[in-house]
């Protein structure tokens, strides 16, 4: 998963003057299996991203990140080490749609439990403004 506004970049930006061309070589960027790039982050050219590995939100990349591992930061540092435990794949979270798509519902019935008709009728007589 790749949030909002991650920049990812096999080069090094780009020139001065002719701003299509890179400067320096480029490098590929490998992303393993079940990664998550937090919103804002930087990731740079060379870099790859072990599997099951988070990137916190506006961190820079510019080193390799090992399997299993939460790196946030500017440079981007190990902050914690993940266990097979900590964490669920997409593959996981999708084996099974219809029990995805009945809890689903369930978190919609609990989280919604007082949006009643009575309720949205009380809010329109007698608003709320504490807001």
């Amino acid at each position: 998963m790749i949030a909002h506004g991650a920049y990812i970049s096999d080069a090094d930006w780009h020139g001065i003057y002719d701003r299509a061309e890179p400067v320096g070589k480029t490098k590929p960027i490998k992303f393993e299996d079940n990664v998550w790039i937090g919103d804002s982050a930087i990731i740079c050219k060379g870099v790859t991203i072990g599997k099951n590995s988070i990137i916190g939100a506006g961190a820079v990349v510019t080193k390799n990140v090992p399997k299993n591992s939460v790196f946030a930061g500017n440079p981007a540092k190990l902050v914690k080490k993940l266990d097979q435990e900590d964490f669920n794949t997409r593959k996981d979270f999708f084996s099974d749609p219809k029990k995805l798509a009945h809890d689903f519902d369930m978190l919609d019935r609990y989280s919604l439990k007082s949006n009643t008709f009575l309720n949205w009728l009380k809010s329109i007589f007698f608003p709320d403004n504490t807001h």
